[in-house]
């Protein structure tokens, strides 16, 4: 065996003069029998920022869970309140309903069905103009006071139109309509929401599916307002004014508050 020195070269590592141990004292061959090898720095990848938005604690899914909350327990009401879903949102009775009894909790359930409409809307335009906006609680804030004013505007709206164009059986259906399409547009819109919060990398396909779920909701209740105030063809011209005034222009408005909103906050 030869006691010469030898050079190794090890990959990624630095070189490294490896001695016989017959050369060495007992102590220090020992030591070298030992060997550390301290590696080159390795490159890694540049630190990603974290992405903003909904966390395990958030006030904002406290908020949303609460709302469903109060929702669950007034569950048993939603026989009463989707129970002529098809007839009620849909379709026009041309006299009221003797046996027709609504109480205070099925309108106290679907106040709080529309609250939670107007919160989500809040949250999906929000995210829509500023991705950040789900965890800045002001703004938030500010958003569903401009969604829950919509709301307000409309049921204004619907009673001078209802009181001055028709009845007062027809204007209660067109009333009941409104609340009941906001009402399940809420419930809907619920899932789209939180997919959008937990899943950032779905959020555009979300953002698509609510407004998609929203149109849908409206297209319902203008149906139903077709039927009750459609009665020849002159009333097209009325149909279609009201469309600009109640449908179209409002939410423009709401679009262009929401986005002001979302720059200055």
């Amino acid at each position: 065996m030869e006691n010469d020195s030898t050079i190794v070269q090890i990959p990624e590592f630095h070189i490294v003069e490896v001695c016989s141990l017959d050369e060495m004292p007992l102590d220090s061959a020992m030591v070298a029998a030992t060997t550390i090898l301290v590696d080159t720095p390795a490159a890694g990848k540049p630190a990603q920022p974290r992405p903003t938005g909904l966390q395990p604690d958030s006030w904002l899914l406290a908020g949303l869970l609460l709302l469903m909350t109060l929702i669950a327990a007034g569950a048993r009401t939603f026989r009463h309140i989707f129970g002529a879903l098809d007839t009620e949102l849909l379709g026009v009775r041309r006299r009221a309903n003797a046996f027709e009894s609504h109480t205070s909790a099925e309108s106290r359930t679907l106040l709080l069905m529309v609250l939670t409409g107007c919160f989500c809307q809040a949250i999906l335009v929000g995210y829509f103009f500023r991705p950040d906006a789900v965890s800045d609680l002001p703004l938030l804030l500010a958003l569903t006071g401009v969604t829950v004013t919509l709301y307000l505007f409309q049921v204004v709206a619907y009673n001078i139109l209802g009181f001055t164009f028709t009845d007062k059986v027809n204007k209660t259906q067109l009333l009941k309509g409104l609340n009941l399409s906001q009402g399940l547009t809420a419930l809907l819109l619920l899932i789209p929401t939180f997919i959008l919060l937990f899943y950032h990398n779905v959020a555009t396909t979300m953002l698509i599916v609510a407004g998609c779920l929203y149109i849908l909701g409206r297209i319902a209740f203008i149906c139903k307002g077709f039927r009750i105030f459609y009665n020849g063809l002159s009333s097209l011209v009325y149909f279609i004014l009201y469309l600009c005034a109640l449908e179209i222009i409002p939410v423009i408005i709401v679009g262009a508050a929401a986005s002001y909103l979302c720059s200055m906050l």
